[in-house]
């Protein structure tokens, strides 16, 4: 699933469209006046107060492409470029109120906010930082690749964790994707089962967990619980 920093990017980059009339597709006779990332979101906003909404699942892509040219099922054609969206569109009168946690690319973190939603279920941390609704924005990279720089166990309740050690795994999340926005994100773990930890030269392994069975790679050394 795309993760923050790839959303903030397609915003950016879809940023020529912001004055143009949608000439045909959703919103179609409307002017856009905004493009903003809100986690794992998209939202295009237009002059009327209307608003569309996409999520780009796992693999969903929001696209520039020039005048007339784009090609799929959700395509907005305007004279400054079409955009191309992959994944689920929704159109709406107005912004949708998201139910999501602090967001690490916009803003300050509320501390207190973050820490309330976590606190809230108690779960594995690994679990926990993919969760939307506490932080927004993080996913299996991000996930991974924090746990594994805080020498954190991905599996060690968050219960058992104290609010400094909460808001340093924030704040790490934070970073890398604000370095994913201009740069790559870190990739010292993710994707590197059976190869040596950075660290410790132990082989890195990776679990599934959570009700989506999501992946989490880790090394059993330095993130032992």
């Amino acid at each position: 699933m795309p993760e923050g920093h790839s959303l903030e990017r397609a915003a950016r980059r879809l940023r020529p469209l912001v004055g143009a009339r949608v000439a045909a597709g959703p919103l179609a006779g409307a002017v856009v006046s905004g493009v903003e990332a809100r986690g794992k979101h998209l939202l295009v906003h237009t002059e009327d107060g209307r608003c569309l909404h996409a999520h780009l699942g796992l693999h969903g892509s929001a696209r520039l492409r020039p005048p007339g040219q784009g090609r799929g099922r959700h395509v907005l054609r305007t004279g400054a470029g079409d955009l191309v969206i992959a994944g689920r569109v929704e159109l709406a009168a107005r912004p949708p109120q998201l139910r999501l946690g602090p967001d690490l690319l916009h803003g300050r973190v509320d501390a207190a906010a973050y820490l309330r939603r976590a606190r809230a279920v108690d779960r594995p941390v690994g679990e926990l930082l993919l969760d939307q609704r506490v932080l927004a924005g993080i996913g299996n990279i991000v996930k991974s690749e924090t746990l594994w720089e805080r020498r954190q166990s991905p599996f060690q309740p968050a219960s058992e964790l104290s609010d400094r050690r909460l808001l340093e795994l924030a704040a790490t999340a934070r970073r890398q994707l604000r370095q994913g926005v201009t740069g790559r994100l870190p990739m010292s773990v993710y994707r590197r089962t059976g190869r040596p930890c950075p660290r410790c030269r132990t082989p890195i392994r990776s679990a599934l967990q959570g009700e989506h069975a999501r992946r989490t790679y880790h090394c059993p050394r330095c993130q032992a619980a």
